[in-house]
């Protein structure tokens, strides 16, 4: 045993160097690693520090203003179908109220006088031909009888503008 030792101690200075540089590049090598676990080590908790720091602060809602929310809720809604049902019942009275009769009404005039301004106009074209002569006065009742056929016409889109309802089969539009 003694000569195995004493050739551990007869090691050369090259030997001796060589075996020291060994471990010198494996010592760096293991610091080298070692300061890389520790630079990543603190950015990980600098990242983890400022997340914490700019995190916003979150405030929950109570029970209670999610009751009074609820209430509130149940209340629009409430509101909201009284609103609908009364709505119903206006439309109701609108259908059957005078104005929409009165509507239809009118609208039905506008056509009959419509219908008879067109025939004065065609029964006074008919006798200008049966009498001779000049026709210039045919020519100026034909302009007033357009004129009133046009604010007739003028009426008629008018009432059917207005905003009520229409009450079913009183009056359809005459096609111009």
């Amino acid at each position: 045993m003694s000569n195995s030792r004493d050739e551990e101690y007869d090691l050369s200075d090259g030997q001796r160097l060589a075996i020291l540089e060994n471990t010198a590049n494996t010592n760096r090598n293991i610091l080298l690693v070692m300061a890389l676990l520790a630079l990543v080590g603190i950015s990980v908790a600098i990242t983890v520090v400022v997340l914490k720091f700019a995190e916003p602060e979150v405030v929950y809602a109570q029970q209670r203003d999610l009751d009074l929310l609820t209430k509130q809720v149940e209340l629009l809604e409430k509101t909201t179908a009284d609103w609908q049902a009364n709505l119903t019942d206006i439309n109701t009275v609108l259908d059957s109220s005078s104005a929409s009769a009165f509507k239809a009404q009118l609208l039905s005039q506008e056509q009959s006088y419509q219908l008879h301004l067109t025939a004065l106009k065609e029964g006074m074209r008919d006798l200008a031909r049966m009498t001779p002569g000049s026709r210039t006065w045919l020519e100026i009742y034909n302009e007033k009888m357009d004129e009133a056929l046009k604010q007739s016409k003028e009426r008629q889109r008018q009432l059917e503008r207005l905003q009520t309802n229409r009450v079913s089969g009183l009056a359809k539009p005459l096609s111009e």
